[in-house]
């Protein structure tokens, strides 16, 4: 077993003692993880006890890290364990099926002559869910619980698809007189499965319901690592207490993980340091990975390079459609971008031509404490956890930019610029000019309507003017976040938000505003994208029933307004921490308002809307330490805190939306980006006695009728007089202005492509990172991936 592959085991078997389950309670784990068949019929739990035989002369089909099939009465497993081994209702088993159509037959299990079993046809010829829960057998009332493609699971009393219990059936318990033995692929001596299976597990006891929840998913992502990718991680202060590297790259993301790419391309060692926010491997991949599966570009020629190969391997590997360069050939699940992050960073995953598995380590953290520096070159990350982290060159390409903010004489600025000249004419505070009303209503602020003295309700940030901002001058917010939820209304995949506890910190005030719209606005309805008022809502992978949500268009949604600037001003890790607790209890209580609170305000067809989405089950599968399922760690932090501010150069709004073909001010083209100028406004606030969302900026800047806007080397490094081995592929050096319109992860991939080549070049030539030669670094970025960036030296 390698290294990998027992971090994913032990997990697995974390998980399920977190969840209160003995392993002596857990009878038996298959599952196709070994290069042969022959091995693969070793019980994981419990090796040399119930290791699985076979019924007969033939042997199952058998793909290696993905199924077995080809069932027959010839060719089933026996897994030596009997009925009578079960005491009275105490039973558990779970089955992974990636076969979508329906048929009779049995998937597994055992019978006696008599009809008393344990077995299950997870998708009939009816297309329901089949099972034998002993002395009876039930077949499933709803034809829409069995997706086809999943986690089953059956319980005495229960039905549970991803670890939810769809159906309740009433069961008789008839002990058995004899003792059948349970069987895969088929019922001992009768009927034979349809389906074929990634994995099988047995447990002797009846798992409650928040059990078989958690069990299921660690299962599932269990099985995920075992068809996609295995990560070498390190947890946070642990073993190694000193790590070297010639490249150290901070932060999770598409940036980063291009820059550990491209470094290990160049034969460099390279690992990847993660900030506190990450908690377990499905963060690697940043928000790509954490909820925002819907990409936005305006030209998707800007999309190549490690994103662009990322999301064409999934369309041709996992959802096995027609790849296309285009908004819903790049939207892919949460669950399916982390499986390409999973394959990327797992030496083993070699086939086929993109996405080639590297050797990369990832070490989790709670953050920096220090970085140690001689001159102008950094020497040393010490994290909070205790750990020396030692490199030659250093990646900065974390979300907060905190590896600037810690880095000795780096400058950085927080918030925006004072407004300029030409289009930076827009920058700066804009006082009541950036006013607009939510759903373009009269919606009054107060606690008790009409009453200013009441105060204001709760998530305003205040009244006009407010105060210490001066119109054009700098402007400290920073945009408000939300949480991006993978959800559906596929009920096979659909988990309520009542599972999940949402009511920590419930207060129904902080909805008042949405309320009182409401009542203004009784048509308003969610759809896609009819009405986009009260959320977003985009089908991605494929799908028309897997959704990214988001933030609303009319003003009043998930968007914690304040949330923003509150996190960036925090006083330290705890304190941000906190900011982001708040905003998963706001957006909890947002949805669960809508959907259970009975507030006769809302809109029936609004409120049948909301009780019709849940989180899906398919992602978020392992939250980590105080995380929850099926929720992301991490929120949509639209802004860093810190962002890189050069005294030489910044890259401007100028710059961004120059015509098309004119000169550039820097021709050293290092990466693209493909946006206009989007603000979500950081403010709620009162004015007149009316209530406003304030800080939008206006949509139309944008980067010429080509829509591409070029970003320059000078942008990514500081200045040569501060720092010559640090690169900046997240929070570059650029003006609020632009950082708008090249937030974008697809343009952080790019520039972390850029910034491996600068690192490796400066290694090679023991050279500052300003100084590398620009027609060999532009060589390079060309022919990096599969789909090659483009790198136009004009607007």
């Amino acid at each position: 077993m390698s290294r990998r592959q027992k971090l994913t085991f032990d997990r697995l078997i974390t998980r399920i003692k977190g969840a209160g389950v003995s392993m002596t309670n857990a009878k038996a784990l298959y599952s196709p993880d070994t290069p042969t068949e022959i091995n693969s019929r070793v019980n994981k739990f419990h090796p040399g006890t119930n290791d699985l035989t076979l019924t007969g002369a033939g042997t199952p089909t058998y793909t290696a890290n993905d199924r077995w099939s080809g069932w027959s009465s010839t060719t089933k497993y026996n897994t030596g364990i009997g009925l009578q081994s079960f005491a009275q209702g105490q039973f558990t088993i779970f089955y992974y099926s990636r076969t979508a159509t329906g048929a009779a037959g049995g998937d597994f299990g055992a019978q006696t002559a008599g009809g008393d079993g344990i077995g299950a046809n997870t998708r009939d010829a009816s297309n329901k869910f089949n099972a034998r829960l002993q002395a009876t057998n039930y077949a499933s009332v709803a034809t829409n619980i069995t997706p086809g493609q999943g986690m089953y699971s059956i319980r005495p009393g229960s039905l549970d698809t991803l670890g939810i219990t769809r159906e309740v059936p009433s069961v008789t318990y008839v002990a058995p007189a004899t003792n059948p033995t349970i069987h895969l692929g088929g019922i001992n001596g009768g009927a034979v499965s349809a389906h074929d299976c990634g994995l099988f597990a047995i447990f002797d006891v009846r798992l409650t319901d928040a059990q078989c929840m958690e069990i299921s998913a660690a299962l599932l992502d269990y099985y995920l690592k075992i068809r996609f990718g295995m990560v070498d991680y390190y947890e946070a202060g642990k073993a190694p207490t000193t790590v070297d590297f010639d490249a150290l790259v901070y932060g999770a993301g598409p940036a980063s993980i291009a820059t550990a790419r491209g470094l290990k391309e160049e034969g460099k060692t390279v690992g990847i340091l993660l900030d506190a926010l990450a908690k377990t491997d499905w963060d690697i991949g940043g928000m790509p990975g954490n909820g925002l599966a819907y990409i936005d570009s305006y030209a998707f020629t800007a999309c190549k390079g490690f994103y662009r190969d990322l999301t064409s391997w999934v369309n041709s590997t996992i959802i096995n459609r027609v790849d296309t360069n285009t908004q819903t050939g790049n939207s892919v699940e949460c669950w399916q971008f982390v499986s390409g992050v999973r394959r990327c960073l797992d030496p083993t995953r070699t086939n086929g031509t993109l996405l080639l598995g590297l050797d990369i380590p990832v070490y989790f953290s709670t953050g920096i404490a220090s970085i140690t520096a001689v001159g102008t070159k950094d020497t040393a990350v010490i994290t909070n956890d205790g750990r020396t982290f030692t490199a030659k060159q250093f990646i900065a390409g974390d979300y907060d930019g905190e590896y600037i903010h810690m880095s000795p004489g780096i400058p950085t600025i927080t918030g925006g610029e004072a407004a300029g000249a030409g289009s930076e004419a827009n920058n700066g505070y804009k006082g009541s000019s950036a006013l607009s009303k939510p759903y373009g209503s009269d919606i009054d602020p107060y606690v008790v309507a009409g009453n200013p003295a009441s105060g204001l309700l709760p998530d305003i940030q205040g009244t006009m003017p407010l105060p210490g901002l001066t119109v054009d001058a700098p402007d400290p917010s920073i945009q408000s976040m939300n949480y991006r939820l993978a959800m559906t209304n596929d009920p096979a995949r659909k988990v309520p938000v009542t599972a999940i506890d949402p009511h920590r910190n419930y207060n129904a005030l902080r909805y008042e505003t949405a309320a009182r719209a409401y009542v203004l606005n009784p048509s308003v309805t969610i759809g896609n994208p009819a009405n986009t008022q009260t959320i977003l809502q985009f089908a991605v992978g494929g799908t028309t029933d897997k959704m990214d949500v988001n933030n609303g268009s009319g003003g009043l949604s998930t968007d914690l307004p304040g949330s923003g600037y509150r996190y960036a001003t925090a006083a330290n890790q705890n304190a941000r921490q906190a900011v982001i607790d708040d905003l998963r209890d706001y957006q909890l209580g947002w949805f669960w308002w809508h959907a259970n609170s009975g507030d006769s305000r809302i809109p029936s067809t609004l409120v049948t809307q909301f009780q019709a989405f849940g989180l899906d089950a398919h992602n978020f599968l392992d939250p980590g330490p105080g995380g929850l399922l099926f929720w992301p760690n991490r929120p949509y932090q639209r802004d860093p805190i810190w962002r890189l501010k050069n005294t030489g150069y910044v890259s401007t709004a100028q710059d961004y939306c120059k015509t098309d073909g004119s000169a550039l001010r820097s021709d050293k083209t290092v990466a693209v980006t493909s946006y206009d100028c989007d603000k979500h406004p950081p403010w709620k606030v009162a004015s007149g006695g009316l209530l406003y969302t304030q800080g939008s900026v206006p949509g139309g800047l944008v980067a010429g009728a080509d829509k591409i806007a070029p970003i320059p080397l000078e942008e990514i490094v500081p200045d040569a007089a501060v720092k010559t081995n640090v690169i900046v592929p997240w929070a570059s050096s650029c003006t609020i202005l632009c950082w708008y319109m090249a937030r974008l992860e697809l343009t952080g991939a790019l520039k972390g492509t850029a910034a491996a080549y600068i690192a490796s070049m400066a290694i090679d030539g023991n050279i500052n990172v300003q100084d590398v030669d620009y027609p060999t670094l532009r060589a390079k970025i060309l022919a990096s991936y599969v789909n090659h960036p483009i790198l136009p030296q004009v607007a």
